[in-house]
């Protein structure tokens, strides 16, 4: 079964530009993110840098207020869901820049293997994810028990 060549070039045209807001969307979270954790950095600095002694410190340390500031650090290091996010992202982002890449080469060899490159990176990002996911639910499934 032909398609027809404009109902092709049409598929080609969402694709990529799919892939370029993919990628746009990719590179603003990238930035918003990164702005994030600097601020995130300084005032954690800045919290630190109040305390005038060690002894300052452990008070805090032991009252609610500090152990709810220790535990926001320990479930962002220790959760394994931000990773498996983080992951499944940046997977999508990868599979569908691959495909722009490769429905916009034009027979361009070199693009249409940069894109087969993307697409494959970003499976395995997925693949990763998945699997990440499931090691995840399989461990805290034997922590429980």
């Amino acid at each position: 079964m032909n398609m027809d060549p404009m109902f092709q070039s049409q598929i080609k045209d969402w694709v990529i530009l799919l892939a370029m807001l993919s990628f746009v969307v990719w590179g603003f979270y990238l930035v918003t993110m990164a702005i994030r954790r600097k601020q995130q950095n300084a005032m954690q600095k800045a919290l630190l840098d109040k305390f005038s002694s060690a002894h300052d410190f452990a008070e805090f340390m032991q009252s609610p207020a500090g152990q709810k500031y220790v535990m926001s650090f320990a479930d962002s290091v220790t959760s394994p869901r931000n990773s498996i996010l983080k992951s499944v992202q940046l997977g999508i982002v990868l599979v569908f820049l691959g495909a722009g890449f490769q429905n916009g080469s034009h027979g361009n060899q070199a693009s249409q293997l940069v894109g087969n490159i993307f697409v494959c990176v970003g499976i395995g990002f997925l693949i990763s994810a998945v699997v990440s996911h499931f090691l995840a639910k399989k461990i805290d499934s034997r922590v429980k028990e």
